[in-house]
């Protein structure tokens, strides 16, 4: 089973500079940044997750598990890129495998059921799944 970030509305609104425009359960991947401030009055940038398909931003992703293979979650990172505007090469396929990849050993490191945010170039815990 593979771990991966989705979007999620759990823990919305913790933090006043919350927000979120993307579906729950939508894969995302980490936002380009343009400053390294968190909490900045106007770009949330360094504080957000960008869905693959909405290109929508959260604050919020959780680690969710599923029958995707790693061959198909690095397909779906590239399809991102490409939908993006990115010419396709092998340098662009290398750096999508790359990306996704730490993507995913990040996720690996919580339980399912964890939800994150971005701090700059941190992912941090927000909430820890309930137990059972």
């Amino acid at each position: 089973m593979l771990k991966y970030f989705v979007s999620t509305h759990r823990t919305q609104g913790q933090r006043a500079n919350d927000f979120t425009s993307v579906p729950d359960v939508e894969l995302v991947d980490l936002a380009s940044k343009s400053h390294d401030d968190p909490d900045h009055p106007i770009g949330g940038c360094a504080r957000s997750f960008v869905g693959f398909d909405s290109r929508q931003a959260t604050t919020t992703a959780e680690i969710v598990e599923s029958d995707m293979t790693p061959t198909e979650y690095v397909r779906r990172f590239h399809a991102m890129l490409l939908a993006l505007g990115f010419a396709d090469s092998p340098q662009l396929r290398a750096d999508a495998a790359n990306d996704a990849m730490e993507l995913l050993r990040v996720a690996a490191l919580w339980p399912v059921g964890t939800v994150v945010e971005r701090r700059g170039d941190e992912i941090c815990v927000r909430e820890f799944p309930a137990a059972t």
